[in-house]
């Protein structure tokens, strides 16, 4: 691309919760990158949060959802719309993010630099902390099903990018080519751990991963995740063991029965409460259930199903 300034898609998923959405914008329009688009994927906001973005953000392109696709399928009618504008890169942001003016460019500038980086991110930090890190490395053990921050290393800003195992899906450049190659994410996931496979997707198209120490965004912490986390031990559960289904190969029965014993045990450690083992242990049970008989996408306990 010599002599031609990359084109970057910026891709936004939003779920209700319509300040955090606000914030990041505000933040990117400090941006310094020169050539870039926004895109904002209203993944059914039953408040007003598409109407406060159209009337605030004109620059910015909105398409709503007339449902919720999960992290996933929202994020994917964002790459796919990206595809079609003919862009460079697709950036995939959370919307409870604030990113520094430079972070997009700097990100550019390592991807650039290094043709076999398929996904690069910036280090990224607290937003109630900000000097404190929330990822800037990972660590996977698939025959466990885990895939884990690993922040034992703490970057300085000159330092070159380094790679990773996997990267969060809270802030990940990718180009638009491998984008489309990969078809985006697997929808199955619908939220957690679809940023793990597409990690170890990018690894296998003969890729590799890297953080980007100069470049830097503030993180709240998957805030429309806490709005759902009463489910969000279901997600955990069943996405192990798809994950580990799609990657261990012969390994994956071992590795599968170690993810629910895990998880059994958990309940018995952990869990404080009758009320409160039941409800994990329903959410086990479903996540099994569902895995067993490749239901995925939103989740549907099985007291539902019953009435259908």
């Amino acid at each position: 691309m010599e002599g031609k300034t990359p084109e970057v898609a910026i891709v936004l998923v939003m779920w209700n919760g319509c300040q955090d959405t606000v914030e990041c914008l505000e933040s990117l329009r400090e941006d310094t990158y020169p050539s870039k688009r926004l895109i904002v994927v209203d993944n059914g906001s039953t408040d007003d949060s598409v109407m406060q973005v159209r009337k605030h953000y004109p620059e910015v392109e909105i398409i709503e959802n007339h449902a919720n696709l999960g992290f996933t399928g929202g994020n994917n009618v964002g790459i796919r719309e990206a595809i079609t504008k003919g862009v460079d890169y697709v950036y995939l942001l959370n919307n409870d993010t604030t990113v520094e003016p430079d972070a997009l460019g700097e990100l550019i500038a390592a991807a650039e630099a290094n043709p076999n980086f398929g996904l690069v991110s910036p280090v990224m930090h607290y937003f109630d902390s900000p000097r404190d890190i929330w990822f800037a490395g990972s660590q996977i053990m698939l025959a466990r099903g885990l895939a884990v921050h690993d922040n034992s290393r703490a970057p300085n800003r000159t330092e070159s990018p380094y790679e990773v195992p996997w990267l969060s899906g809270c802030a990940i450049l990718m180009r638009a080519s491998l984008a489309q190659q990969l078809n985006g994410f697997d929808e199955r996931y619908y939220l957690t751990f679809e940023d793990v496979d597409i990690s170890l997707r990018v690894r296998k198209a003969g890729f590799a991963l890297a953080i980007v120490p100069s470049a830097r965004i503030y993180h709240k912490g998957g805030m429309s995740g806490k709005r759902i986390s009463g489910i969000g031990y279901y997600y955990v559960v069943r996405n192990k063991l798809l994950l580990v289904r799609k990657h261990c190969g012969m390994g994956y029965v071992p590795a599968a029965l170690r993810i629910v014993v895990a998880h059994l045990w958990d309940l018995v450690r952990r869990r404080r409460g009758m009320k409160e083992r039941l409800r994990y242990l329903r959410s086990t049970f479903d996540a099994v259930y569902d895995h067993v008989f490749c239901r995925y996408g939103a989740y549907r306990s099985t007291a539902v199903r019953t009435t259908l």
